[in-house]
């Protein structure tokens, strides 16, 4: 009776997870019962086949839930199966003999119901000629050897480990002459590593915004396991620190070397809402020409010292002139207590005017100099993003400021000196792209300290404070 409702259950959250029945019944065929979150990603799997659905799926994010053996059993049980002469590469990370890596997922995989040939470390064949490439990576390098070749698909585990350049070159290896087969790839991944830029802005935030569409992310972590034993999981569960929360919760907002380590997506980003219009606003901007990013949000303080980073422009192929203009549209039909901009605009540097004064000249004015005291600075965003269990952090930012929500978590902590930040960030193929999003927060931050800039009245001491002082009352009189 038990069996029998296992059964069941299997078949329902197959069902809801839009797995066809075929590859479900291939899968049970073959002694195959993929855990509920496994459905998901074999269902994405098969989605690729139509022009709508993703052709790039990853899985996991946190450690222990069975990704590889997902990956594996997608491919070799289902893809290879149903696909005559379909040739796919399987490249693994791994600090041991790749071989050794790559039998232990055959020989738990692939049952006697299956028949096939496997050359010790190298290749995988099934009698319909459909094959996989087995390759195993220690460096960046090892890849080098796999571009160019033509693959039906790829399969790649802790693609976290490899930058986007590479990511590219491999993907360009993708193409086909099966007809109805589309190329794809399928990948595993955890936080951190030298591609967790790469992965969290091609996977994970499509997934948060709901946003995908050359890309599935289906995430899963250890206790979506219930196979995996108690010894890997107290390992998992004693982790301290950053290390522990990233791979026991696959929180790509986290990772080591992280510098804000204060950060909380749940903490610190909040839905826009109306602001008051007795809140003080302010600007500030981090200026660059066109082959950098300039930075401008707009920060509303409450009636409790609070700051709400409320409006973004984050734009890049611009001159000073379009940059100004258009954060000039964008401030229309408001007033600031102040505005704050780099000191460094403020240099001429031989040129006839300087940047601050080209901002003033397409309408945004009234602009101070940063501090230039770096490490006091950051240590002031600390403080804000700072927050415990009984009370809330100082700032909050809209969800639409996309860019200072993706570059607080991925600052890196300078190794030199670890009271700052690293001068650069995110490493986007390409070109490295600067932290100018928090640079200008930081701008804001240390000078509205140490102007000592008081928070707004509220209503009533708004109206308290016009009674004393057009002495309505008479108060004079009174004292």
């Amino acid at each position: 009776m038990e069996t029998a409702q296992a059964i069941e259950n299997l078949v329902k959250t197959a069902y809801e997870s839009g797995m066809p029945r075929d590859q479900l019944e291939r899968f049970l065929s073959y002694q195959y019962v993929p855990l509920p979150w496994q459905t998901k990603f074999h269902a994405a799997a098969r989605q690729a086949d139509s022009k709508e659905g993703a052709t790039m799926i990853g899985v996991g994010g946190a450690r222990g839930p069975g990704k590889s053996f997902a990956v594996f059993t997608q491919v070799s049980l289902d893809d290879c199966q149903r696909v005559d002469g379909l040739k796919f590469l399987f490249l693994r990370q791994t600090g041991k003999a790749a071989s050794e890596s790559f039998e232990d997922l055959i020989f738990k995989a692939l049952t006697q119901k299956i028949t096939y040939k496997y050359s010790k470390g190298s290749l995988l064949t099934f009698n319909n000629q459909s094959r996989i490439v087995l390759g195993g990576f220690e460096t960046e390098n090892d890849i080098d050897k796999y571009i160019g070749i033509e693959y039906d698909g790829i399969a790649i585990e802790e693609l976290n480990q490899l930058n986007k350049d590479k990511v590219d070159k491999l993907l360009g290896s993708m193409r086909t002459s099966k007809e109805g087969w589309r190329p794809r790839l399928y990948t595993s991944f955890n936080p951190g590593g030298k591609g967790h830029s790469y992965v969290k802005k091609e996977y994970v935030e499509p997934y948060r915004e709901q946003t995908e569409t050359k890309t599935r992310f289906i995430p899963s972590t250890y206790k979506e396991n219930p196979f995996l034993n108690t010894e890997y999981i107290d390992y998992l569960e004693g982790l301290e620190g950053n290390l522990g929360k990233a791979w026991r919760e696959g929180d790509f907002d986290i990772f080591e070397s992280q510098f804000f380590i204060e950060w909380s997506r749940e903490k610190h980003v909040v839905e826009p809402f109306e602001l008051p219009d007795t809140w003080h606003k302010f600007r500030s901007i981090d200026v660059s020409g066109q082959a950098g990013f300039t930075s401008c949000h707009w920060y509303s303080v409450d009636w409790d010292g609070n700051i709400y980073a409320y409006r973004e422009y984050y734009k890049t192929g611009k001159d000073s002139d379009e940059h100004a203009r258009n954060i000039a549209e964008l401030s229309e039909g408001e007033s600031y207590k102040y505005s704050v901009m780099d000191s460094a605009a403020f240099s001429k540097l031989g040129l006839p005017e300087t940047t601050a004064e080209v901002y003033a000249r397409n309408g945004v004015s009234d602009m101070h100099p940063s501090s230039k005291n770096r490490i006091m600075g950051w240590d002031i965003v600390h403080q804000y993003l700072r927050w415990t269990k009984e009370t809330r952090p100082k700032l909050r930012i809209f969800s639409n400021c996309k860019s200072l929500i993706r570059t607080i978590p991925e600052a890196l902590t300078d190794e030199k000196n670890p009271q700052d930040v690293m001068s650069f960030g995110s490493p986007y193929e390409g070109g490295i792209e600067h932290q100018d999003a928090i640079d200008e927060l930081r701008y804001f931050l240390q000078t509205l300290r140490e102007t000592k800039t008081p928070a707004p009245l509220n209503l009533v001491q708004k109206r308290l404070q016009q009674i004393r002082e057009k002495d309505e009352y008479n108060f004079s009189y009174r004292k």
